[in-house]
């Protein structure tokens, strides 16, 4: 496990499921509202986005302005990340559903090897690899409700959704076709666990 102030160059290699989830609607709220009402939407919804990422033991390692980016495995691999990546994903699909203002979000999923080295942040961690370019790059394809699920993620995930759709597509900077699932609605095919 890396420590708070490990030395830049000591990294380490592990395999994580990466999560980007975006909020809808953040530009047209930015340029209808005063600040004030953006900051009183986004907050809240903010708060309970991370919560969720957080109770499926996702580290959020990037915040993006009406996003972030949680990494789930990252200090200890359990061999569930991608399918509590997906957990999550569905419940923060759902949260946006729920809130009174209706901001739905959409989230880009992926699971693979990465380079885990210490922050420039003291408190973070620095997560490089494909998995990570090929998640954000997910997110930016799902509209809104949405959930891409990369074809690692995917099969790693033992959360069976049978509404899951896949496509081959070709994302902006990633080499070669990848088999997209995309999970409208957020709904699997089963109830998930409670929390």
């Amino acid at each position: 496990m890396l420590r708070r102030h490990e030395h830049p160059d000591q990294s380490q290699r592990r395999h994580v499921a990466v999560l980007f989830v975006d909020v809808c609607g953040f530009t047209h709220l930015v340029e209808t509202v005063e600040p004030e009402i953006v900051y009183q939407v986004m907050r809240p919804l903010m708060d309970q986005l991370v919560l969720l990422a957080g109770l499926q033991r996702g580290e959020i390692q990037q915040v993006l302005g009406d996003g972030f980016m949680a990494v789930f495995g990252l200090r200890v691999e359990r061999g569930d990340e991608a399918e509590r990546a997906v957990r999550a994903g569905i419940a923060l699909v759902a949260a946006g559903r729920a809130l009174p203002a209706r901001l739905p979000v959409h989230v880009g999923i992926e699971y693979g090897e990465v380079l885990v080295t210490p922050s420039w942040q003291l408190a973070g961690f620095g997560v490089w690899g494909r998995p990570v370019n090929l998640a954000r790059r997910l997110c930016d394809l799902a509209g809104p409700d949405e959930i891409q699920i990369g074809p690692a993620a995917f099969a790693r995930s033992s959360l069976r959704v049978g509404v899951a759709r896949a496509a081959r597509t070709r994302l902006k900077g990633i080499t070669g076709v990848v088999v997209a699932h995309r999970l409208a609605g957020g709904e699997p095919d089963r109830e998930p666990p409670r929390w």
